[in-house]
Parts: structure tokens; C-alpha cells; sequence
């Protein structure tokens, strides 16, 4: 008997599993990949968030501290189903959804996917485009004009890196994340010598509440947020991973430490440049030229482009878990799919867009907090570390993840009773909390809630529960 699934013969273009013959990828590739998905231009906008309710010393463990307890529940829900059966994200959570169900997945996956993209392909437009002005290199008139091109070639690069696969990932993530890696290092030794480290550390809060600990419970809950956003990548990418346990520290030091690092620097430069908001590319270029400038767009460019690349393949990953549009269409063109809202936002939207920036955060804790607390406690309470994967492909209505008519209410409920919790506690359009509870914040009481209340349901409802048995017939091959 075996659980493994058919297979095809290019997994990148497919939804199906991967044979453990085609995972490939070790620790560097992970760690890579992990790296340049957590590391872009975000984590200047987040650290200049920061800035504004916290000081160096506070606000680096606050966001330090949210942004690996993000990541650390992350690796719980999404880690085991793609490290041990080669599952992506959505696919794995037809366990507490349903076989349909679970289509919502793969909206809000895409959802948030195409969000952050768009996030990020704004900033790059607009960063170089700043960039190329203050070294003279682009007339101040033209600025507005060539911030859309730059977002089209940004677009297209993406594209054309990842039409064959996840191929290109694998050599590119490393390279990368090295390299931005040094970069980022560099900045954090610019303003050492600039503003010294006294200087750093006594640099006021920009515009902090009347409380410091709703300031660092604040802190605490954008860091959350933001490692909850990489539930998708993180099922996306460790699906590659010769095992589990080859995926858990790499993914831990490039989603959770690298992302940090980057933050802590957009953090630094919005106290001591406060006009920076974060971004230090004007700063460097003021500092020491065209030549701290183009190092400044090197950065830009690869962190950016780095991180959209991934969550570019990620979201053409989920979009293909759709089997009328798996069966439809080629790779590339879900690429081009994934692209196209990415490439309308950014030319046509981007004001509006990133006007929202802070209300958009809060979508990761709200939707996909709720998600994950339901998957930890699936796995390991519920199926007890045991996924049949041939159901998690069946829609005939024989699997063990049909439910009711292929939903799962548990799931559904649980999902609905998260989300509550979590807007009970955060307002997420003005980002202030409605309820003080200290550091939890409201992204992990959500999480706990979810879980728990799906787990009643599951236990009150004889049929739901009954599918934690794994048949023996639906597991022959």
C-alpha cells in the first residue's frame, strides 16, 4: 500500500505531489529561496512602521520577537504536508475545508499573493525611479512616467525567470540571498558610521501611543503578521526539500532572521531619517553619490525582484490546484495569470493601493492566523501526523476529505470564529487594538480560537470525525 499519488513528469507545471526522487533541493536552495521571498523593500515600509511606536532597542526585539513566533506557526501548519508528501499549501488544507472547500484557500492564497507582489513591484518602480533622480540619471519631470515602465519590466522579468519552473529558483534564490545579504549589512555599517550607535539608540519613537506596551503589543503583532504571510511560500517552497527536517532551520534563518535583519534597518533609518520612512536609498545616495546609489538600486532590484519571483510561483502553484485550470493551461501562462492583476495595480493603482498598506498587513493575520491554527491542530491531534494523499486529490466524492458534499463545516466555522476573534481584538483598518490583552495581540488569540473551535466540531460530529481513519482502500495504489 502507498499514499503516494500519480505522478507527472514536470512538477512544476502540475499540482500533483512530488516523488520523493524529485525533491531535490538541500538547505543552501532553501535557505535561498526563503531568504529572497522574506527580504525586499517591505521590510523598509514595516520598519518604518516600527519607528513610529518604538525606539532601536524595544522596537528591534518587538519585531524580531512577532515576526519568529509568525514563522515558528507557519512551519507548524504548512511544513509537515509539504516536507513529507510533497504537497503544496492549498492543496494540504482539503483536510479541514474539503475537498471544495478548500477553493477558498486558493482565493484568499491568491489574493494575498497578488497583494504583496503588488506591494512590492510598487516600491521597485517607485524606489528606482526616485533613485535615478537623485543621481541625475532622470529628469525629476519623468519620474511619474517612468515609475509604470519600470513596473512592466519589472513584470516581465518575473515572467521570464520563471517560465520553466522552479529550476530557475533553485540557483537563483541562493545567489540572491547572498548577495542581498551583504547589501544589507553594508546599510547597517553605513548608518553605524553616520550616526554612530549612540546616536541610534537615542533616537526617539516618531509617534508613539501614550502606553508603551500597546506600542510594543503593536510591534509585536506586525512582526506576527508579517511571518504569518508566508504560509503560502512556505508550502510552496519546502515541498522541494529532500525531508521535513532538511527545510526547518534554513526556512527558520531566512524567513524569520533575514527578514529581521532587513527590518531592523528600515527601522534604524526611519529614527534617525525620519523623511526616509524606512526606505534608506535617498539617504545613501546623499551620503556617498551615484556610487552608494547604484549599490542602493542593486539592492532594490534583487531584493524585490527576489521576493515577487517567488511569490509569483507560489501563487501560479496555487492557481493550478483549480483542476479545470490544471488541466488547461500550460505553466507559463499561469505565471502570466498570477502577473497580469500584479501589472494593472502597479501602473493604474498604486496610489490607492499602497495608501492601504497598513490595513493590507493585518489580511495575513486575520485570514491565514485562523487557517494555520486549524492545520496544527489537524495534523497533530486530529490525523495524527497521517495525511492520505489519494484523497487529497479525489473529487469523486470517495475520499476521506469530502465531508458534506465536499465541505467541511468545522473548517468553515473555525475559520469564521478566528477571524472574529482576531477583529474583536484589532481594528485592522486603523491598526489600533480594540481590546488591550497585552503582547498576544490579536493575530494569535485567532490562531488558538480557530483551532480550538474547530476541534469541538470535529469531535461533536460523528462523520467529521470518522475521517481521521485513513482507509486502507483509498490508500492502494
Amino acid at each position: 500500500m502507498s499514499t503516494t499519488a500519480p505522478q507527472v513528469t514536470e512538477q512544476y507545471e502540475s499540482s500533483m505531489p512530488l516523488d520523493p526522487s524529485e525533491k531535490t533541493w538541500g538547505p543552501l536552495a532553501i535557505f535561498g529561496n526563503t531568504s529572497s521571498a522574506a527580504v525586499a523593500t517591505w521590510c523598509f515600509i514595516s520598519g518604518g512602521f516600527v519607528a513610529a511606536y518604538l525606539g532601536a532597542t524595544q522596537g528591534a526585539l518587538a519585531v524580531t520577537a512577532g515576526t519568529l513566533i509568525g514563522v515558528f506557526v507557519v512551519l507548524l501548519a504548512s511544513l509537515p504536508a509539504a516536507g513529507r508528501y510533497g504537497v503544496e499549501a492549498v492543496r494540504s488544507t482539503r483536510t479541514i475545508f474539503g475537498a471544495r472547500g478548500a477553493f477558498l484557500t486558493v482565493i484568499l492564497t491568491l489574493i494575498i499573493l497578488v497583494g504583496w507582489n503588488s506591494v512590492l513591484m510598487i516600491a521597485l518602480a517607485d524606489a528606482s525611479s526616485a533613485a535615478l533622480v537623485l543621481m541625475g540619471a532622470l529628469a525629476e519631470s519623468h519620474a511619474a512616467v517612468s515609475a509604470p515602465i519600470f513596473a512592466i519590466l519589472g513584470v516581465a522579468a518575473v515572467f521570464l525567470l520563471l517560465r520553466r519552473g522552479n529550476a530557475t529558483l533553485r540557483w537563483a534564490g541562493p545567489v540572491v540571498a547572498i548577495t542581498v545579504l551583504i547589501l544589507a549589512l553594508w546599510m547597517g555599517v553605513v548608518f553605524m558610521v553616520r550616526f554612530g550607535a549612540e546616536g541610534i539608540l537615542a533616537a526617539p519613537a516618531l509617534a508613539p501611543l501614550p502606553e508603551n506596551s500597546t506600542n510594543f503589543m503593536l510591534t509585536i503583532e506586525l512582526g506576527i503578521a508579517g511571518g504569518l504571510a508566508w504560509w503560502p511560500y512556505v508550502g510552496g517552497l519546502t515541498r522541494n526539500a529532500k525531508s521535513t527536517r532538511t527545510a526547518v532551520i534554513p526556512s527558520v534563518l531566512g524567513l524569520g532572521a533575514m527578514m529581521s535583519l532587513v527590518l531592523v534597518i528600515g527601522l534604524i533609518a526611519a529614527l534617525v531619517v525620519p523623511e526616509s520612512a524606512g526606505d534608506p536609498t535617498a539617504f545613501l545616495i546623499g551620503v556617498g553619490g551615484p556610487v552608494f546609489g547604484i549599490v542602493a538600486l542593486l539592492f532594490l532590484v534583487l531584493a524585490n525582484i527576489g521576493t515577487i519571483m517567488v511569490g509569483a510561483y507560489s501563487a501560479a502553484l496555487g492557481l493550478k490546484q483549480l483542476p479545470a485550470i490544471d488541466r488547461r493551461i500550460s505553466w507559463p501562462a499561469a505565471v502570466l495569470l498570477v502577473m497580469a492583476p500584479v501589472l494593472i495595480i502597479a501602473v493604474f493603482l498604486a496610489e490607492p493601493f499602497m495608501a492601504n498598506y497598513g490595513a493590507f498587513i493585518t489580511l495575513a493575520g486575520i485570514l491565514l492566523g485562523p487557517i494555520c491554527g486549524m492545520q496544527i491542530v489537524d495534523y497533530y491531534l486530529v490525523r495524527r501526523q497521517e495525511l492520505d494523499v489519494r484523497s487529497l486529490y479525489s473529487m469523486d466524492g470517495t475520499g476521506q476529505y469530502w465531508y458534506f458534499g465536499g465541505y467541511n463545516p468545522a473548517g468553515i466555522v473555525g475559520l469564521a470564529a478566528g477571524m472574529g476573534t482576531y477583529l474583536a481584538l484589532m481594528n485592522p483598518f486603523t491598526y489600533e487594538p480594540v481590546i488591550d490583552i497585552g503582547i498576544l495581540s490579536a493575530a494569535i488569540p485567532g490562531v488558538i480560537v480557530a483551532g480550538i473551535v474547530y476541534y469541538v466540531i470535529l469531535r461533536a460530529v460523528p462523520t467529521l470525525w470518522a475521517s481521521r481513519q485513513i482507509k486502507a482502500l483509498s490508500m492502494s495504489s
